[in-house]
């Protein structure tokens, strides 16, 4: 089920995370060609899911327990005081200590970079957890933990779970049958996650009422030569979805669609907003030329493009060289279709690429503004009144 939320709770959200951009020397024919500007590079990066291993970063905290986790101890409370002249907290927070529940996590093997107590990552597990009190009689009690799951700030999944409190039969101590618990409790938590696919993009787009880029993008299967590749989804549903095209005879030869939201009202000129698209495009790939040390050229330079005459779009062609390798090529192509971006990133010059992107734009569907940029836009709007 999608969390709902109010405008204001995507304040810390709404600014789109820039994708990772760089130039890197690949072959086309007998020339060489710059890696599209808009992908990650290597091979499109596939939809992690978390049957093996959570592979962004998650930071991991304690919490307060929830007024729902403290009503279902409050009930096991009760029916323990009903029963029983001897008055016994068994609604301790913290019962069991939280660096029992991070070490248990960070043995798992199921994140590759788990950072307890850490600030700054997208990611963020609350942990509450709720119990007998350390010390105390606690036969048949059970020990109730919550897991809060947020992103950026906003709370994607809440589950909590019980265990029942283990007797004291082998003489172990009070700190290894806590610890008994905790697994039992971060057990459960972690085949919830996998059952429901918790770390994926899919489920992040959901929880957040993105758009629905497997229902709702419609791009083809094949251009000239070109046959798709793939489409996944970003792991920043502000980055959107990306699709590749490849070619049967040149494995570098390779044409991106990526599809996006962009964060200025519907009503924004195209004039003003296309070409802001390219110029970051531009900086990086200024940037990343310096560190390779590469003369990068605009052999194309930012420009209006016009497909036909009901769809017109901006274009950047760059090359860049260096004394020791030949040229290599990109061209980015943006478009506005409703709420979205579409960038068709080539790794060639504009004679190459340009009948092959006329070919595809004018067969890309995009879905239908979201509920989540709805919510953005309303926030941007207000801020901006």
């Amino acid at each position: 089920m999608p969390v709902h939320v109010n405008a204001f709770s995507f304040s810390s959200i709404y600014q789109r995370a820039c994708a990772f951009w760089s130039l890197k020397s690949q072959r086309f024919a007998v020339s060489k060609i710059l890696t599209p500007l808009c992908v990650f590079v290597l091979l499109l990066v596939p939809d992690f899911t978390f049957a093996s291993m959570v592979n962004q970063p998650v930071s991991v905290f304690s919490t307060y327990p929830s007024e729902t986790l403290l009503r279902a101890c409050g009930a096991q409370r009760a029916l323990s005081e009903a029963n029983s002249s001897q008055s016994t907290n068994l609604c301790f927070e913290d019962a069991i200590s939280p660096d029992s529940f991070i070490k248990l996590l960070s043995e798992s093997g199921e994140f590759s970079h788990l950072f307890p107590y850490g600030e700054g990552n997208d990611y963020e597990l609350l942990i509450a957890n709720v119990g007998a009190a350390p010390g105390m009689h606690r036969q048949h009690a059970k020990q109730f933990a919550e897991f809060t799951l947020q992103w950026r700030g906003i709370e994607i999944d809440s589950s909590s779970f019980d265990a029942s409190a283990l007797e004291n039969t082998d003489v172990k101590t009070e700190t290894a049958l806590a610890e008994e618990e905790a697994q039992s409790l971060i057990a459960r938590w972690i085949q919830h996650a996998k059952n429901s696919g918790l770390f994926t993009s899919q489920f992040l787009f959901d929880a957040l009422e993105a758009s629905d880029y497997k229902g709702g993008l419609q791009v083809p299967n094949a251009i000239g030569d070109f046959t798709k590749l793939d489409t996944q989804l970003y792991p920043d549903p502000f980055n959107g979805a990306i699709t590749r095209y490849i070619h049967p005879e040149f494995e570098d030869a390779l044409v991106d669609v990526t599809v996006y939201p962009f964060l200025d009202q519907l009503s924004s000129d195209e004039n003003e907003l296309l070409p802001k698209q390219l110029e970051s495009d531009l900086q990086r790939a200024s940037a990343t030329a310096d560190l390779q040390q590469l003369t990068l050229s605009q052999i194309s330079p930012a420009s209006r493009y016009e497909v036909n005459s009901a769809l017109r779009g901006w274009r950047l062609g760059l090359s860049a060289t260096s004394e020791t390798s030949p040229t290599i090529y990109a061209t980015t192509y943006v478009f506005k279709l409703q709420d979205k971006i579409v960038k068709v990133s080539t790794t060639f010059p504009p004679d190459f690429s340009d009948n092959i992107v006329n070919q595809l734009i004018v067969n890309v569907e995009v879905p239908q503004e979201s509920e989540m940029m709805k919510k953005v836009r309303s926030l941007l709007l207000e801020r901006a009144r």
